[in-house]
């Protein structure tokens, strides 16, 4: 079946996409009527779309000088890994405490396709992005805790794993760290579920700090 997509939606997905690829860098400016003819639209859907990118942390608004893409800072990067890893220990916590033998063996398929993918190059990354969101977003449901499945939504984790994929080297990861990680849920030993998601955490915080590094040097 066809997805259907309004034209602010295609606008948004495109200049996301153009973002997170690094085609807009951060810190360029964004100005709508560009944009508008780029994608052949009106800067009224220009506008909203870059509203919705602006939820997204994707960009700001300045004063006088309009939509920017958002800088990316070392600083940044911390923040958002410290929240990360704290909601997402806890999920694995609760997770390990509440995961049905069904969804133990999903998960751990699901994981080794993970580390089948990711370091492989039959996906672009945006694809590998989503496949590593899927496998993260099962496990918060897991928990059947709203209050905590809507705290993860509220730091738009498929935000920070899209534009973890695009920057990092994916061949780099460690060998069988996602089929690592749903052992330790599954294994219903909660502390090791926590310290593992923790460790697994750390070492895209890692990866992603070594790829700004890279990238400066270019």
């Amino acid at each position: 079946m066809p997805i259907f997509q309004t034209e602010y939606e295609k606008v948004y997905k495109a200049i996301r996409d153009a973002i997170v690829s690094g085609k807009f860098v951060p810190g360029e400016r964004l100005p709508q009527r560009k944009l508008a003819e780029r994608f052949g639209t009106t800067t009224i859907t220009v506008r909203e779309a870059l509203r919705f990118l602006e939820n997204d942390g994707l960009i700001v608004f300045e004063p006088k000088w309009g939509a920017m893409v958002m800088e990316i800072t070392p600083e940044k990067i911390y923040g958002r890994y410290i929240v990360r890893e704290a909601l997402e220990g806890m999920a694995a916590r609760l997770a390990s405490q509440n995961i049905s033998q069904a969804e133990k063996e999903e998960l751990l398929e699901l994981a080794k396709k993970c580390d089948t993918d990711l370091t492989g190059d039959k996906l672009t990354r945006n694809e590998k992005a989503n496949l590593h969101f899927k496998l993260h977003e099962k496990i918060v449901n897991i928990t059947r805790c709203e209050e905590l499945i809507s705290s993860i939504k509220r730091i738009n984790l498929h935000r920070i794993l899209l534009s973890n994929a695009y920057h990092i080297d994916w061949h780099k990861d460690r060998p069988s760290q996602h089929t690592n990680l749903i052992k330790a849920i599954i294994s219903g030993d909660c502390d090791l579920a926590e310290t593992t998601m923790r460790r697994h955490v750390r070492d895209g915080y890692e990866m992603e700090m070594r790829a700004l590094e890279e990238h400066k040097k270019r």
